[in-house]
């Protein structure tokens, strides 16, 4: 099983690689990435919590824009 920062690293590389530093295509991207994990995730679960996830995402969307830099930045000595 793949550790969650190695999913996002393997998301971003792949971005990154498949757009060419592209920054507009980086973002469309990313973009399609973020809403087809999220679409996978409310799938796996039942209409009601399905909701309820749906009902906190803007929240936790506010709450990532923060911690964002953690996300995006690779620890020291992990620069490919």
């Amino acid at each position: 099983m793949i550790t969650e920062r190695a999913l996002v690293d393997a998301i971003f590389q792949t971005v990154l690689r498949g757009t060419d530093a592209d920054i507009a295509a980086r973002k469309n991207a990313i973009w399609i990435a973020g809403v087809t994990l999220l679409a996978d995730v409310l799938l796996q679960h039942d209409p009601f919590t399905r909701e309820r996830l749906l009902r906190g995402l803007p929240q936790e969307l506010r709450d990532s824009i923060g911690r964002l830099s953690q996300l995006l930045d690779p620890p020291a000595g992990k620069l490919n």
